[in-house]
């Protein structure tokens, strides 16, 4: 999926959210553990299968058109299609009349889906009263389908005919193998610069690992109306799958790159059924050296000479959410808007090329809402009503708007329980 499939990174503020009830009567804020307890995590996250995306404009369309390119006279002159029919396109602009010699090989277009799911790991261990430390991974996994289809009337063979003798026998074998243009060739094109396979592709591993602590405190706001603030600087390590520039049709799991975030919220109490809680994340994200094919001008396949080291400055991240709670006793559910923001990548290095193209589209934002159902028994445990301590979340997410993004709706199912080694 080339640039676009960079921005299909697992969204794994799972991890983030490890908390549990605290112990009756506490004054301490409600998202930290006890110290010395010990809390576990597995959650599953399945997406809806990915077949069209938000565009530069907020559209939606098919992930697959960014890829449709009409093999027609302008597209050829721009080297897109590649330089041997640019230079027979140039040469075609000087032999007869340019309106009669316009090439137009057909349409290529490719119908892309793409099926992604991760499971999530994570443990969180109440280090003091006013701490916990937290770690944990996804396991993702991917799949991606690449149907490739050319169509259209192919003029070569009339342009041939048209010029006749005037054609040169160098012309004319340009024209020739022109006529000739299919699938099958395209496919050996892009396969001969080293690229893998374009049909399929399929990844099953560890996702980017996070560590983290988390902190909180309560104010009263006025009687009987406590706000909670949690506090929570993570680390995000390079340890799953990032965009390969040998492979077209991949999906970075992984972001590549470290990243260092620190999320705030803050929980108002308006009664025992009713709360509303806002939310902040910035992640700054550092630079790293990558592999990448650096296009000349504004091809879509790259040279495999192309492919070297270069400098990978990513855009930051930023997340805002604001949530409504409602529930009493062990079930709660809750309502929740938010947006996610990538700024722009941007990569240098040290041979001369069209740098700007890499990082085309990497500037993105996609806008949510989400639904979510929860059952959590740890007061009913702490009170012997219950026999087990656990958390259950069922929560459904669907985006609202996006730019340069996929269109992520996903069902996620998570649970939690405890541990006291004491």
């Amino acid at each position: 999926m080339g640039r676009s499939s960079s921005n299909l990174t697992i969204f794994t503020g799972l991890l983030a959210a490890i908390s549990a009830a605290m112990l009756p009567g506490t004054a301490a804020a409600q998202g930290l553990l006890p110290e010395g307890i010990v809390a576990w995590q597995v959650g599953y996250r399945s997406y809806k299968s990915q077949e069209n995306a938000f565009d530069s404009n907020f559209q939606l369309r098919p992930i697959g058109a960014d890829y449709t390119m009409r093999f027609d006279n302008e597209m050829l002159l721009s080297g897109r299609g590649g330089k041997d029919l640019q230079r027979l396109a140039t040469v075609l602009q000087t032999v007869g009349d340019p309106s009669e010699t316009a090439l137009d090989l057909g349409v290529l277009q490719q119908h892309v889906s793409a099926d992604i799911s991760a499971s999530v790991f994570g443990f969180a261990y109440g280090a003091s009263k006013d701490m916990t430390v937290f770690v944990g991974a996804p396991w993702t996994t991917a799949l991606v389908k690449n149907r490739i289809v050319f169509s259209g009337i192919n003029n070569a063979k009339s342009i041939l005919e048209r010029l006749g003798n005037i054609a040169f026998d160098e012309l004319r074998q340009g024209l020739e193998q022109a006529s000739l243009l299919d699938v099958a060739t395209i496919r050996n094109s892009i396969e001969s610069e080293g690229y893998g396979p374009i049909d399929r592709w399929q990844y099953s591993g560890i996702g980017d690992l996070q560590v983290g602590l988390k902190t909180a405190f309560n104010i009263e706001l006025m009687d009987g109306m406590p706000i909670a603030f949690e506090y929570s600087p993570s680390l995000s390590l390079p340890t799953g799958h990032a965009d390969d520039p040998d492979l077209i049709n991949d999906i970075g799991l992984g972001k590549g790159y470290v990243s260092v975030g620190q999320s705030l919220s803050q929980r108002i109490q308006f009664t025992p059924y009713f709360s509303a809680s806002f939310d902040q994340m910035y992640a700054y994200n550092m630079d790293a050296r990558v592999k990448r094919r650096v296009p000349e001008d504004s091809e879509s396949i790259v040279a495999a000479d192309r492919k070297t080291n270069v400098l990978h400055n990513p855009g930051d991240d930023y997340e805002l959410g604001a949530a409504l709670e409602f529930g009493t006793g062990m079930f709660k559910g809750n309502l929740r808007f938010a947006d996610h923001r990538h700024f722009g990548d941007r990569y240098t290095g040290s041979i001369v090329g069209n740098y700007s193209k890499i990082s085309a589209n990497s500037d993105t934002e996609l806008i949510t809402q989400e639904i979510g159902f929860s059952m959590n028994t740890v007061e009913a445990f702490q009170r012997k009503e219950f026999v087990i301590p656990y958390i259950a979340k069922l929560t459904a997410s669907f985006p609202v708007a996006g730019l340069n993004s996929p269109n992520f709706e996903y069902y996620e199912f998570s649970l939690t329980s405890f541990l006291d080694p004491r």
